[in-house]
């Protein structure tokens, strides 16, 4: 169990969307729900149209405790929904490109994402590629694994550099994804922080 913060304010001293996109099935409801309920449910029912979030993360803004609020959008990338995704992305202030490490698949069709995120002008929204499911990658039962190599190519095709793997399940650097993308949204903005708690 998470030890909760105290925070000395009660507005939150910064408000960021981060949009999190990537095919069906590949755990993005269940980033979002291990970061704001501190959950796992392997029954997730897969996110109809846009299904949204919050989470407060502490911060040390000029020697004061206080936080940052933080929205997670999720897209129900449907094809019906899909005419919708100019106005999920629109004011994201970060971007979680998320895949499944056990599917190929689920990498090669972020290609179609970037290419979208270009094409609505947010080819610069700070963004960081997570592999989900580290948790399944030693099973034998898994044929399609991503090696290194699929995940470097992919992140210089891009000019990408981040790269997390994660397990929602284990609870494996989801909240450290998170503060890493805090961190790269600050700078990117030139906000001022001390440190994410």
């Amino acid at each position: 169990m998470r030890k909760k913060v105290q925070f000395e304010y009660k507005q939150p001293i910064y408000i960021f969307k981060i949009c999190l996109i990537g095919n069906v099935g590949v755990g993005k409801t269940c980033i979002a729900q291990r970061l704001c309920c501190d959950t796992f449910d392997i029954r997730t029912k897969l996110a109809i149209g846009i299904a949204f979030y919050r989470c407060d993360l502490p911060i040390t803004v000029n020697g004061d405790n206080t936080y940052v609020r933080v929205t997670l959008w999720e897209f129900g990338e449907h094809e019906h929904f899909k005419k919708l995704f100019p106005y999920y992305i629109n004011g994201a202030n970060g971007i979680f490109l998320v895949f499944d490490l056990t599917q190929m698949q689920s990498l090669i069709d972020l290609d179609w994402w970037y290419d979208r995120l270009e094409e609505y002008n947010m080819a610069n929204c700070p963004k960081t590629l997570i592999g989900t499911k580290l948790d399944l990658i030693d099973e034998e039962s898994i044929q399609f694994k991503i090696n290194e190599l699929n995940i470097e190519e992919f992140l210089n095709n891009h000019d990408e550099k981040d790269f997390i793997k994660t397990s929602a399940k284990k609870d494996i650097n989801i909240r450290d994804s998170l503060k890493e993308m805090i961190k790269k949204v600050l700078d990117y903005n030139n906000l001022d922080y001390q440190r994410i708690l």
